[in-house]
């Protein structure tokens, strides 16, 4: 048996191994999942770097998925893990930073050089609270990255014992879990951020379009209320460089666009539906007549 080694050459404690469930997330979640990952790793560099006043590196990995009881299991001993309070969602999620990052953290909130240590003892009072600033930045950085998906004010609290821990969800309820690796100058471990997958899902479920009751884009919560350019054209004529040139005042251009022939719908330049044009009242309007690819529309 091969038993990794720690600092100084002393053995590192072996952890149980536990299977983690298979991923239950569809190719769509975890794709709107990727970008809720990498826009919180673009804020929270941004936010860390300027925190400890150090040049400070992330990257991403895969989402997974955990249950609370396998992703206690797999904390090392000692541990720096927080609970996530994510209302109005429902479920508790969960902060964990490695241990030796988080004292490389610590020594360079307090003026040092910010190196890692291997330790044994749980962390300080002190290091507790300059590590409850770094929780809550992350807790910001989420509630905004999940913004794209669903609306929440997630609250971190202080580093409680594993069984407090525990009883803050059921053993076997589903946590989705961003994982990040974390690089400073003297220092390197892993950051990861779980979010109570039940909860989460259903959101995911109305943004991607994958539930029978989320067609309506008014469903996807705060996509309903976003503004976007929308516009009806004409098909495209082409011009030469010269025929632009020598365009003058009162010349007329023909369009490659039939009479018989419906409008294209544009939102945000993306070609969506065939619309007749025509006026209401004093202003111009628009009638929808079917899906971009009706007949005579330009798909």
């Amino acid at each position: 048996m091969v038993v990794p080694l720690g600092r100084g050459g002393r053995p590192k404690p072996l952890r149980r191994f536990r299977v983690r469930p298979a991923s239950t997330l569809k190719d769509e979640h975890e794709q709107v999942l990727a970008l809720v990952g990498q826009n919180f790793c673009r804020l929270f560099t941004a936010d860390l770097s300027t925190f400890v006043g150090a040049e400070v590196d992330m990257s991403t990995s895969p989402v997974q998925q955990w249950s609370w009881d396998d992703m206690l299991s797999a904390l090392p001993e000692p541990y720096c893990a927080v609970r996530l309070s994510m209302p109005p969602m429902e479920g508790t999620g969960l902060i964990t930073i490695d241990v030796p990052l988080a004292t490389a953290i610590v020594e360079k909130l307090m003026g040092g050089a910010g190196v890692a240590q291997e330790r044994r003892d749980p962390l300080t009072e002190v290091e507790l609270a300059l590590l409850n600033e770094v929780h809550q930045r992350a807790a910001t950085d989420l509630a905004e990255s999940l913004s794209l998906v669903v609306r929440t004010e997630p609250v971190a609290g202080r580093q409680e014992s594993r069984l407090e821990m525990i009883r803050a969800s059921a053993a076997r309820s589903l946590l989705i879990a961003f994982e990040f690796g974390v690089r400073m100058r003297s220092a390197e471990g892993q950051l990861r951020v779980a979010v109570p997958a039940e909860a989460l899902v259903g959101s995911l479920e109305a943004f991607a379009g994958t539930s029978a009751a989320s067609t309506s884009l008014a469903s996807t919560g705060r996509l309903g209320d976003c503004k976007v350019d929308a516009s009806v054209r004409f098909n495209e004529t082409r011009l030469s460089s010269r025929q632009v040139v020598n365009l003058a005042p009162g010349q007329v251009v023909p369009l490659a666009h039939p009479v018989d022939e419906p409008l294209l719908l544009y939102v945000g330049g993306t070609p969506l539906l065939a619309v007749l044009a025509g006026r209401r009242g004093t202003q111009k309007a628009f009638a929808v007549i079917g899906p971009s690819g009706a007949k005579g529309a330009q798909p």
